[in-house]
């Protein structure tokens, strides 16, 4: 059985797609926390919305630079936004997932 040149092409366009796919989901788009005082300290989602207000989360993600994900209680800020270095963060949902 040999393959067509279609079959040849076919399968290049699967693997480029998968690979896209694979390497976009690797990407982390977040920003990191800067190394500032409270970004030092800050171990919960409580402390985070202290001063990130819920109003400027939604108005970030009306403009579609935040995801939804900080309505939901159960998802903790430092799954996307890693901690500075030296920071002691826990973060208890990663192991959920």
């Amino acid at each position: 059985m040999t393959l067509k040149s279609r079959d040849l092409i076919f399968i290049a366009i699967v693997v480029f797609v998968v690979g896209g796919l694979w390497y976009l989901s690797t990407r982390n788009k977040a920003m990191p926390m800067p190394p500032t005082p409270p970004h030092l300290t800050a171990k919960t989602r409580e402390e985070c919305l202290q001063c990130h207000l819920p109003a400027k989360l939604a108005e970030l993600e009306l403009q579609h630079k935040h995801p939804g994900k900080w309505r939901d209680e159960r998802v903790n800020c430092t799954l996307c936004h890693k901690p500075p270095q030296g920071a002691k963060v826990q973060n208890p949902g990663a192991a959920n997932q």
